[in-house]
């Protein structure tokens, strides 16, 4: 079965040039000392705050944070 939400929309540009942001914060942290926690906590805190932010693209960056960081938890809620 596959839910579909009304709401989803595919990521837009800006969306997707947030994303892209994110990789690169995260590529970056990785090759100069490594990535912690707290790196990415700050990362998708920072996202969260912009006004392009969506239910898409916080799902993206789950799925990447997901992959990156297995068995961390994260804070993806809005504060």
């Amino acid at each position: 079965m596959e839910i579909k939400h009304p709401s989803a929309q595919p990521l837009n540009d800006d969306q997707k040039a947030l994303l892209e942001s994110f990789r690169s914060k995260v590529n970056e942290k990785i090759s100069s000392h490594g990535l912690t926690a707290a790196d990415v906590q700050s990362f998708v805190d920072e996202i969260k705050k912009h006004p392009e932010v969506s239910g898409a693209l916080l799902e993206e960056i789950r799925g990447e944070v997901g992959r990156l960081m297995q068995g961390q938890r994260f804070s993806f809620d809005f504060d």
